[in-house]
């Protein structure tokens, strides 16, 4: 019945765009921009749907644009978003893990509007080299929920990366680097052609990383016979391979009617891992490519009023090896929105409703039972950890609306979303917020959302019909920028977690869980002369609410009939904050017109080391790391630039929380890249 509901909304929606075609005007309203005369504004498309400036979005919203990229010394995601309030980039032996506001893995990632992330794990983060930056416009980020207008996982915050299109690059840009140590090495070519009616982008680029310069010590361990490999060939000494993406990002716009995008990656990423004591290593491997084909249309249906159309479908087609254990889990997305958005009242009012339907198939996805690290050892001979490969599919239908109005100099906005899915129980998500500029040096931001997320393959599987992992945040923000040259914010926040449920590769799930989280974020700049930026952000945070709790099998009887028994045990710890201090302070210097020098120096505070098998539970020191970047322009030909890359100058060794030991964090690298444009 309730299917049959959104299919009628849908064809409604449709006929309406068909009966009341309209004209197609330059400036639809539901693309119309805030705009204020001399001032470039940074604009995002993400905290409402249409294009405007994030200080006045009706969210905590924040932009990295590609100049901002470019001088500032970032060369993937992570580093981007590590110089932006509220975020933590954990390192760990397979990639970044990113934290936000205090919680882990709660970040609904999309690149061009679709999602990047994986429904089989929370720890699929495309935020290193898979994805490179040389193709991308700019960042958007909304820090708080946006389950309303993005669905499920819109949890702690949304980043959505921007690609080029044909209209920001009308030729070719080319370029290549090297990165020492390690010998890493890659290239890109940007090309773009604007046609006036249409425009079209395509970029490729392909990447060789440095190696792990680890050695593993387990190099044989599932046979056919269904034992361990005997101790005599399960140890030696083996190295990992060399990381390797590559990369394929494309666009076309037909008028203001219709885009063609899409994305195409393909990786493979060789690590070592090693249990508690260091004692045991293992070499594992990751593919997680996110491909995807995406339709975009928008009609005008009268003066006030447009009708949008989003359909895309996106794959990963995963490889996992664990020693010499290999998955190959496929997880493939088919997803159709639509959209109608209206102005009321000479433009005061704006309403954005629609409906959306995602079906979802994942197969083979890796179910562990037992903690690996236990069965390495060379006194069993015996056991294989238990792991099984399960097939599924969810179907979820949503419908939407948010409302914003203006009232004097204050905007008010309201939304709701209704999700329907066939696999868990339903959600409701809804948000309010107010923007008011009493002056036009000052914004005060106050906004209420909260969010769910979708159970991901083992909690779903596991934990059947439990309550979905829920999470309210209110937020309080305050503006100041009496002029360019300088400005600052600070931004205050509280979080409400339910039923929160943290994953460990192998040592299974925690129990629900509930945490109060309090912080705040300050940035601020100044430019004291105009070569010269100076820039700086905080993040404090403060958390309370009971342990996290795991349950695991810590050991196997077999009865006389054969019969298996599992004994099973728990382990309290700490909820996994993440660093409680971070600080970010940054300069840029313009020295000459042809160079631009850039110095960041980055604080994260102690964290706690999170070891679910662990008997005790430490913590490691916090660190300052410095890196810097030089760009020289026009180097000897117009149009050719050098880039100097240098990360940790200092070469300072820190240890860091690894997935069950503790690790070194990266140390001194550097990269030099050339680049061309024709």
């Amino acid at each position: 019945m309730l299917k049959r509901f959104f299919i009628r909304s849908l064809m409604m929606v449709l006929a309406a765009c068909l009966v009341f075609p309209g004209e197609v005007r330059a400036e639809d309203p539901a693309d119309t921009m805030l705009m204020f005369v001399g001032e470039n504004l940074e604009v995002l498309s993400i905290a409402s749907r249409r294009e405007e400036s994030a200080a006045q979005a009706p969210a905590v919203a924040h932009v990295v644009t590609r100049e901002a990229i470019t001088a500032g010394g970032a060369f993937t995601l992570s580093q981007a978003l590590a110089r932006t309030p509220g975020f933590y980039m954990a390192q760990k032996e397979w990639g970044t893990r990113p934290y936000l506001r205090g919680i882990p893995d709660s970040v609904l990632f999309l690149h061009d509007t679709v999602p990047i992330m994986s429904d089989m794990t929370k720890s699929v983060h495309p935020m290193d080299q898979e994805m490179s930056l040389a193709s991308v416009k700019r960042i958007e980020i909304v820090r708080g929920p946006g389950s309303v207008l993005w669905g499920p996982d819109a949890f702690a915050g949304i980043v959505n990366v921007v690609p080029l299109t044909g209209k920001d690059i009308s030729g070719v840009e080319t370029g290549a680097h090297y990165g020492f140590p390690g010998d890493a090495r890659g290239f890109f070519i940007n090309t773009g052609h604007d046609g006036g009616a249409w425009d079209a982008f395509l970029s490729v680029s392909g990447r060789e990383s440095a190696a792990d310069d680890r050695t593993a010590n387990v190099v044989s361990f599932w046979t056919d016979d269904g034992l361990p490999a005997d101790p005599s060939v399960r140890y030696g000494h083996a190295r990992p391979e060399r990381p390797w993406y590559i990369e394929l990002v494309g666009n076309t716009n037909i008028g203001e009617n219709m885009t063609v995008s899409g994305r195409y990656a393909d990786d493979a990423r060789s690590y070592v891992m090693s249990e508690e004591n260091n004692t045991l290593t293992w070499i594992e491997r990751r593919s997680t490519p996110v491909n995807y084909l995406k339709l975009d249309g928008r009609k005008a249906v009268d003066a006030g009023g447009a009708v949008r159309f989003t359909g895309y479908y996106s794959s990963m087609d995963s490889q996992y090896r664990v020693i010499d254990l290999t998955f190959s889990p496929r997880e493939q997305t088919a997803y159709g929105e639509l959209i109608y958005d209206r102005d009321f009242l000479s433009g005061r009012g704006v309403l954005t409703s629609g409906a959306a339907y995602r079906h979802k198939r994942i197969k083979n996805a890796p179910i562990w039972d037992s903690y690996l690290p236990d069965f390495l050892g060379p006194h069993n001979t015996t056991f294989l950890p238990g792991v099984t490969e399960q097939d599924y599919r969810t179907d979820l239908w949503s419908l939407f609306s948010q409302y914003t109005h203006k009232i004097g100099r204050a905007d008010v906005s309201g939304g709701i979303r209704y999700d329907a899915h066939d696999a868990f129980s339903d959600g409701l998500s809804y948000n309010a917020g107010i923007v008011w500029t009493p002056y036009s040096q000052w914004v005060f931001k106050a906004l209420y959302g909260t969010a769910y997320r979708t159970p991901f393959a083992r909690q779903l599987i596991e934990e059947g019909n439990a309550d979905l992992e829920k999470i309210s945040t209110t937020s309080l923000k305050v503006s100041w920028q009496p002029e360019k040259r300088y400005g600052m914010s600070v931004c205050g926040f509280f979080k409400r977690l339910s039923d929160h449920i943290m994953e460990d590769p192998y040592a299974g799930l925690s129990t629900p869980n509930s945490q109060k989280i309090r912080g705040i974020e300050l940035d601020g700049h100044i430019l004291p002369i105009d070569t010269l930026r100076l820039s700086a952000n905080m993040t404090l945070l403060e958390n309370s609410g009971p342990d996290e709790t795991y349950r695991y099998v810590d050991s196997v009887f077999i009865r006389p009939d054969g019969t298996i028994e599992e004994h099973f045990a728990e382990l309290n710890y700490a909820y996994d904050i993440g660093p409680k201090r971070i600080f970010n302070l940054m300069a840029q210097w313009d020295p000459v017109d042809r160079l631009t020098l850039s110095v960041r120096a980055g604080y994260f505070s102690s964290i706690s080391v999170i070891c679910p098998r662990c008997e005790t539970t430490d913590a490691v020191s916090g660190a300052w790391l410095a890196d810097m970047k030089a760009t020289l322009r026009d180097v000897g030909l117009t149009g050719l630039d050098l880039e100097l890359f240098l990360w940790n100058i200092a070469d300072k060794k820190y240890p860091l929380p690894g997935t069950y030991s503790v690790i070194e964090g990266e140390g001194f690298s550097g990269m030099l890249m050339v680049k061309k444009r024709f």
